[in-house]
């Protein structure tokens, strides 16, 4: 652990000091000179090295983005966090620190070298993110748990781990039970893992390895069933379709109907319910269906004008690249011509410029007017698309509503029935008190049977709203895409054309001067 205590006051990570560190540790000589002269730019440092600075907290490495080696050792840092951004880092040697807990980072998702040697870590966690991790040292620390180490399993790219001169490493079974809960292993304390070692090792704890394995499987077997059930519902939700598989819609159409359970009380209509629920499912498997076709048409019909497009942008990127490349071959001529006088050849090659200019600017503008053409034909047959699912829609709820129509017309008839022979005292049957309630009068049950009927039909009215908002929403957000998408292209490209012009019209002038 770090001897550094608060005897001198704790260091910072300061603009000043990052600047320094990044100066000694730059290029020497000339190239040192023009690196300090030009000033530093964090963004293209690659290797920092801050140890024994005395640091506590870690921050101020944000601009640090494409930083692949950090080094941070022999300080006095008591907690991990700062690193976030560095996501493109894959050594950290955090050793010889006041480190107790593992934190902040798993957003070193390609960090392959850790040191947190010799610290205060009692427990190895909070690790997941870091599925690339190949050296890991945790020497020097207070772990004492020894099935700890299993958390470490998950790692399939680890091959050299570092665990001495902590507790847990002073069991008689320390380095079988590593060898075998960490198979892909290869290294353990800077020793070669022997052939004969890794064999006793899964001998000795062969029946808790094949108990892992069963537990280790189910837990892939659910993971890839759950991986399937969202990107499932993921189609679904893309298709406008979700909530609609089997019974989905049914059951939610009744979960908010409070005297639902109540009718179903009722004689008879237990075995209409189930002939409504079966022809209610039908018709929305039918129109899932139906949307997991037209999702299919719409990602073909945007792959076509997506490969389109891009053959469209190649050819004329070729075309202009051939216009330079034919400028710069007359150009060289031009320049290396003995027979024309250097105001010729300044004029000349104004006219080949200009020239140039304008065939640029042609060839961008047919672009465009292809893009456009392509575009609008895109728009209209996606637009087609899209109108045509939402007629199926609109159809399959109609019908939706028919049913429950049905259904509560029926219903309507046999509760007022079974009203006419409760208020006589002509049935049959005793009714439970739930449904008692409702046969006070006529008003009463009308109106609950109403109720009932108003909260089923607002439900269907509801998914029927929530797809088409959401099919013309995402249309219209997909053509405005495409066309801002165009604009900033066009854009960029008429600045690259001025920008290349403006260059050559440079040269010309500097020419021009010399002569």
């Amino acid at each position: 652990m770090s001897h550094l205590y608060y005897t001198v006051e704790p260091g910072v990570i300061s603009e000043a000091l990052l600047h320094q560190c990044v100066q000694e540790q730059g290029p020497e000589g000339e190239a040192g000179r023009i690196a300090r002269s030009e000033g530093i730019d964090f963004r293209e440092v690659n290797t920092l090295r801050l140890d024994f600075k005395n640091i506590l907290r870690i921050e101020h490495l944000w601009q640090f983005r494409n930083l692949r080696r950090l080094q941070l050792d022999n300080n006095i840092i008591e907690c991990i966090d700062g690193l976030d951004q560095l996501v493109n880092l894959e050594w950290l040697d955090l050793s010889f620190n006041n480190i107790e807990d593992i934190s902040g980072l798993n957003a070193l998702v390609n960090l392959r070298d850790l040191s947190l040697a010799h610290n205060r870590i009692a427990k190895i966690q909070n690790l997941e993110g870091l599925t690339k991790l190949q050296t890991l040292s945790i020497a020097g620390n207070i772990i004492a748990e020894l099935e700890n180490v299993a958390y470490l399993r998950q790692f399939a790219c680890l091959q050299c781990l570092v665990l001495k001169e902590n507790p847990l490493a002073e069991d008689q079974r320390y380095p079988h039970y590593v060898i075998a809960y960490i198979p892909s292993l290869i290294y353990l304390d800077f020793r070669l893992v022997q052939e004969d070692t890794r064999l006793s090792a899964h001998a000795m704890f062969q029946e808790m390895m094949e108990e892992l394995a069963l537990v280790e499987r189910e837990k892939e077997r659910k993971s890839v069933e759950y991986t399937a059930a969202q990107q499932k519902e993921k189609t679904l939700k893309e298709a406008y379709v979700d909530g609609l598989a089997g019974m989905a819609l049914f059951d939610a159409m009744f979960e908010e109907d409070k005297d639902a359970q109540c009718f179903r009380l009722m004689p008879e209509v237990p075995v209409l319910l189930e002939s409504y629920a079966t022809k209610f499912a039908v018709v929305c498997e039918e129109l899932k269906d139906i949307g997991l076709r037209e999702l299919q048409r719409r990602n073909e019909e945007r792959a076509i004008y997506q490969a389109s497009h891009e053959e469209t942008c190649t050819a004329n990127q070729k075309a202009s690249v051939r216009k330079v490349q034919e400028f710069e071959e007359i150009k060289q001529k031009l320049l290396g011509s003995a027979s024309s006088s250097p105001s010729e050849v300044v004029k000349q090659l104004e006219d080949v410029i200009n020239g140039l200019h304008h065939d640029l600017m042609q060839l961008e503008m047919l672009l465009v007017e292809q893009i456009e053409e392509g575009a609008k034909d895109f728009e209209r047959n996606y637009s087609e698309q899209v109108s045509t699912f939402l007629e199926h829609v609109q159809a399959h709820m109609t019908r939706l509503r028919d049913l429950e129509n049905t259904y509560h017309e029926t219903v309507s008839e046999k509760a007022q029935m079974i009203l006419e022979k409760f208020i006589k005292n002509q049935l049959d049957i005793e009714l439970p008190d739930e449904l008692r309630v409702l046969m006070v009068d006529k008003d009463t049950l009308v109106g609950a049977l109403n109720a009932a009927h108003d909260c089923h039909l607002l439900a269907i009215d509801n998914k029927e709203d929530s797809i088409v908002s959401s099919a013309k929403k995402d249309r219209d957000s997909l053509i405005e895409t495409i066309q801002n998408s165009e604009l900033k292209r066009n854009r960029q490209k008429i600045v690259e054309i001025e920008q290349y012009i403006e260059q050559q019209k440079g040269e010309e002038d500097e020419i021009d001067q010399q002569n």
